[in-house]
């Protein structure tokens, strides 16, 4: 249902830099949703982010127009919302009775980076002052993981005007002309920065404050002076790109979830095409309280710009090779949940000898039979198509050393197919997403682990 918003409306892109004549083309169209017609500014050169920058209660002012442009010329692209007119827009939808802002602003970035043909993806910022910074606020109350990268918010108010609730599990108190809302229990799923000027109304900061209280970690900070140029300072020191000197695997964007060794052994976890939430986020943590350091790859990021099977494999040797040495740890299982169990056998495959010998447990989650190495955005921008196939790699591969997990309810899974192989099969119960047990699969996954290792030394080595 709430995606189902997405598909609402075809929007003009605002006029954008000349383009030179050898460059590709950029679509015309977007789909914006609940968002109506921003202005959609992007970089000439390179991209260094994505900035969804909404008005304050007067509306899109000069003042907003200059903070795009200067935005823009520092690399971002910049989507700019009427804050007031977005409202409105708001309040007379008859859609359903909660409004679900993130699915528009996720699927507008997507749709923009696409076009645009980003390297990596850059998961959007939302940004904003005053009625806008309550928005935001209100935002990241409906929030998942690995959605929204950060929000900044300058002088929030109390007080959302607006009178439609939205889709979140968060607190919500109706209040004259709008309502206030909590933040959804658990931690942030972003970043959050509450910034306040001297005019900053003092319920907005009360506010903030109780939210502090309850264990939410805002990061607050005083600014002298004009709001917008506050709000400025801020996001261009967030997109400010950091030294990767000191870490040869930056440009991987990796997910690190140290913790002290205790098996012996780390694991690499693949995230599905939807990036590092839900299902491979919740297992590499359950993993990391077992014991088990674990580094993550956000496919959904590393997967955007096209990768061959070689680079794909080589950078996995790369995060091998980095680990095994800093954690002190001689084992690896390697881990994929659906697009990433699908690149993982040829991956493997293709790993030099000495690396290879450290994987101890091949774990394939939602695999299916076909292999991509670029992530499609729906049907709309979808620019993939499957690359390769899975099982001709995975009859390469000692079947002692693999585990293939599939919901019962799955009509797509290859694991079937690899039955009276060897293959470890692990059924459970609903469909492609195993019915939410992630700690129960962890530990399924760490058991599987503990007897290869114990039952016939290291798997590979006895090859």
């Amino acid at each position: 249902m709430i995606r189902d918003l997405i598909f609402a409306a075809l929007i003009a892109s605002a006029a954008a830099p000349a383009l030179a004549d050898d460059a590709a083309p950029k679509p015309t169209n977007f789909r914006a949703g609940l968002l109506g017609t921003p202005q959609i500014l992007v970089p000439d050169g390179d991209v260094g982010g994505a900035v969804f920058l909404f008005s304050d209660k007067a509306g899109w002012t000069p003042a907003d127009e200059t903070l795009a442009t200067g935005l823009q010329q520092a690399g971002a692209i910049v989507v700019g919302v009427d804050t007031p007119k977005f409202l409105a827009g708001l309040e007379v939808d008859k859609v359903d009775e909660c409004v679900y802002l993130v699915a528009d602003i996720e699927d507008l970035s997507h749709q923009i980076q696409r076009s645009l043909g980003t390297a990596i993806y850059h998961s959007p910022i939302i940004a904003g002052i005053g009625t806008a910074g309550t928005l935001g606020l209100a935002i990241a109350a409906q929030t998942p993981d690995a959605t929204i990268g950060r929000t900044v918010v300058v002088d929030p108010q109390k007080v959302l005007p607006l009178v439609k609730p939205l889709c979140t599990d968060a607190p919500r108190t109706a209040a004259a002309g709008g309502a206030v809302y909590g933040l959804a229990e658990g931690d942030l799923t972003n970043p959050v920065d509450a910034i306040y000027t001297p005019a900053a109304p003092a319920d907005g900061k009360a506010h903030v404050v109780d939210l502090q209280k309850q264990g939410f970690r805002i990061k607050d900070k005083t600014a002298e002076g004009d709001a917008h140029a506050a709000l400025q300072e801020r996001l261009l020191h967030v997109l400010t790109p950091k030294s990767s000197s000191e870490d040869p695997l930056a440009d991987l964007q990796l997910i690190e979830l140290p913790a002290t060794a205790r098996h012996n052994t780390m694991a690499i976890v693949y995230s599905g095409d939807g990036g590092w939430r839900d299902i491979d986020k919740s297992v590499a943590e359950a993993l990391q309280k077992q014991g088990v350091p674990t580094v993550g790859v956000d496919s959904l990021r590393y997967f955007w710009s096209q990768k061959t099977p070689e680079q794909t494999s080589a950078d996995l040797a790369r995060i091998i090779e980095a680990y095994v040495e800093r954690w002190s740890v001689d084992h690896v299982i390697l881990i994929g949940y659906s697009f990433g169990a699908d690149v993982l056998p040829n991956a493997y495959n293709r790993l030099p000898t000495e690396v290879k010998d450290t994987v101890a447990e091949l774990s394939l989650l939602g695999l299916s039979e076909a292999v991509d190495y670029e992530i499609s955005v729906g049907e709309f921008l979808g620019t993939s198509s499957s690359e390769g196939e899975t099982l001709p790699d995975l009859k390469q591969i000692k079947p002692a050393l693999v585990q293939c997990v599939y919901g019962e309810d799955e009509e797509d899974s290859a694991c079937p197919k690899l039955e009276g192989t060897g293959v470890e099969m692990i059924k459970t119960t609903g469909g492609h997403h195993f019915d939410g047990d992630y700690d129960a699969l962890a530990a399924r996954i760490l058991d599987g682990f503990k007897r290869r290792v114990a039952g016939q030394g290291h798997p590979q080595a006895a090859r």
